[in-house]
């Protein structure tokens, strides 16, 4: 059993009023980016994160942790911390 002096000490500790003053850091994710490191505020759809870049998603080829992603899944994958992404424009052109 713990002796009441300790209970009253470590009941400071514990005190709500101070701990809602608390103010959390925010955890950034870092990614890997066509090679390079890229952070993110929070983990989100392959979708969001071509939104986020301005590129349009009808124009390029994502590649998810080393899998060629069909369109239809950019909504549905989600990327996260470590996660690596490779995004290929198509360019036309020619003569």
């Amino acid at each position: 059993m713990i002796p009441d002096a300790t209970r009253r000490e470590s009941s400071a500790y514990l005190d709500l009023p101070r701990m809602s003053a608390v103010r959390w850091a925010r955890l950034a994710l870092f990614i890997t980016l066509n090679g390079e490191p890229f952070e993110l505020d929070a983990p989100l759809s392959v979708a969001d994160l071509l939104t986020k870049l301005a590129i349009d998603p009808r124009r390029v080829a994502v590649e998810h942790n080393l899998s060629i992603l069909k369109r239809h899944l950019f909504a549905d994958t989600l990327v996260n911390d470590g996660d690596r992404i490779e995004i290929v424009n198509f360019v036309g052109g020619g003569s």
